[in-house]
């Protein structure tokens, strides 16, 4: 089966030993791959084609400068500081909104069979806050937006083996 890449969440933040990681989470149809963003998170790129499309992709960001939908997934697999998850390893997918804003966590097991998980905080791209302001959308009404729309994007890339379980809450 062909790897299509079916969405990007621009920007997710993790919690690490060295303090947080600003990622971008791009889900393909049998992996999603976390890809450590560099520290300016200067445009993040777009949500990728299909059911999602233009619309959500214009509500994601303005401007791009690393373009993962050009991005071969198995290069950005084999840089060591992305995390890839397979889609047949996880064993467990929330998504919901805490005191803190939208968390979503993946429970899957490594290649050597160990037990892991990866909890982040979405965040919105610097653009797309900025423009939400513009248009005078309060900052709490936006963020739902994005968390609506990553929510979509996980359903779109998740087989129904993991969507079985998925605790997606808005």
């Amino acid at each position: 089966m062909e790897e299509r890449k079916i969405a990007l969440i621009p920007r997710v933040i993790v919690a690490g030993a060295m303090g947080p990681k600003d990622y971008a989470l791009l889900l393909t149809n049998s992996r999603s791959i976390f890809v450590l963003e560099n520290a300016s998170r200067a445009g993040i790129g777009a949500v990728l084609g299909g059911v999602i499309g233009a619309a959500v992709a214009e509500a994601m960001t303005e401007r791009k400068s690393n373009d993962y939908g050009r991005a071969d997934p198995s290069a950005l697999v084999a840089d060591e500081k992305n995390l890839c998850i397979p889609h047949s390893s996880v064993k467990g997918l929330e998504l919901k909104k805490k005191w803190s804003g939208y968390n979503i966590r993946f429970d899957y097991t490594d290649a050597s069979g160990k037990s892991k998980k990866i909890v982040g905080t979405l965040a919105m791209p610097d653009e797309l806050e900025a423009r939400k302001k513009t248009e005078g959308v309060k900052a709490a009404a936006a963020l739902e937006e994005y968390a609506k729309m990553a929510k979509q994007a996980i359903e779109l890339a998740m087989p129904a083996s993991v969507a079985q379980y998925a605790e997606l809450r808005i």
